[in-house]
């Protein structure tokens, strides 16, 4: 794998980037120097976005379940930038429940968004980077991709699939003598964006607060770390990624040892309610 950043940083495409980790992950790829599609579903918000970041943010309307939408976002940041370098596959939906609880167009929603949007995204990417010097994809996945998630069923199918797509994608891109594209993947525990703050109260999401529930800041940094130096796989934080990988490899400790999590989460998922409350 490569092991520096283009030295000239031009076009970068982030997804779901008009709040939370998206907007952050923009925010600093403008501050190393690129040229940032700040693409969201919703363009109202992806316009407000780009004017806090500043010029070189450019707001774009994407649906990531729409190939053509995916293709134009492609498109435009070449004819702004010159090249596309780097393309963060960001967007994403949870839901929570048992999985026999989702209706078929919730778990439709989850899979669309989370892994065809990522798969679409990536294949775009590459296509604008063949030839063209190079570049790196970032995918952000989760530590559901790498484990059971009780109560997050379909969400942790739709990372799975990101995982398995973007290792295989890999595997093809050398295999075919490509070495100037890299694919990333970030795999963080629950971080505490809108994404997590409406599900306090949620005891489907209980394992998303069972570890170190991440501020957007510690994934940024993460991100920032594979930019200079590309990582098949970056767990955040390091110690929960071999857990969880620990209970993949031995599937009935780990299945064993969800309860006692589980419980963990609910009691930290409590602490939060009080603390807003008094807040409040």
């Amino acid at each position: 794998m490569s092991t520096a950043p283009h030295p000239s940083p031009a076009g970068a495409v982030v997804t779901g980037a008009a709040g939370g980790l998206g907007r952050q992950v923009a925010a600093l790829l403008i501050a190393r120097g690129y040229t940032v599609l700040v693409t969201d579903v919703d363009e109202s918000a992806a316009k407000g976005a780009a004017a806090d970041l500043g010029d070189r943010a450019h707001p774009f309307a994407v649906d990531v379940r729409d190939e053509a939408a995916v293709r134009a976002a492609r498109d435009r940041v070449v004819e702004l930038a010159g090249r596309l370098d780097l393309w963060v596959n960001n967007a994403g939906v949870l839901f929570t429940g048992p999985v026999w609880e989702h209706d078929d167009a919730t778990r439709r929603l989850t899979l669309e968004v989370n892994a065809l949007g990522a798969i679409t995204g990536t294949l775009a990417a590459i296509d604008a980077m063949r030839g063209t010097g190079g570049g790196h994809i970032v995918n952000i996945a989760s530590l559901a991709g790498i484990t059971a998630v009780p109560g997050e069923g379909v969400y942790a199918a739709s990372k799975h699939a990101v995982m398995g797509f973007s290792l295989s994608a890999m595997a093809d891109l050398r295999a075919a003598g490509i070495e100037d594209i890299d694919i990333s993947c970030i795999c963080p525990d629950g971080i505490w964006t809108p994404m997590l703050h409406d599900k306090l109260d949620d005891p489907g999401a209980a394992l998303s607060f069972s570890g170190t529930l991440l501020q957007p800041e510690d994934v940024v940094e993460a991100i920032e770390h594979v930019l200079d130096r590309p990582r098949l796989v970056t767990a955040v934080p390091a110690w929960r990624g071999a857990l969880v990988r620990l209970g993949d490899a031995f599937p009935g400790f780990g299945l064993a040892a969800v309860p006692f999590m589980v419980s963990h989460g609910r009691r930290v998922q409590k602490k939060m309610r009080k603390q807003q409350a008094r807040r409040g």
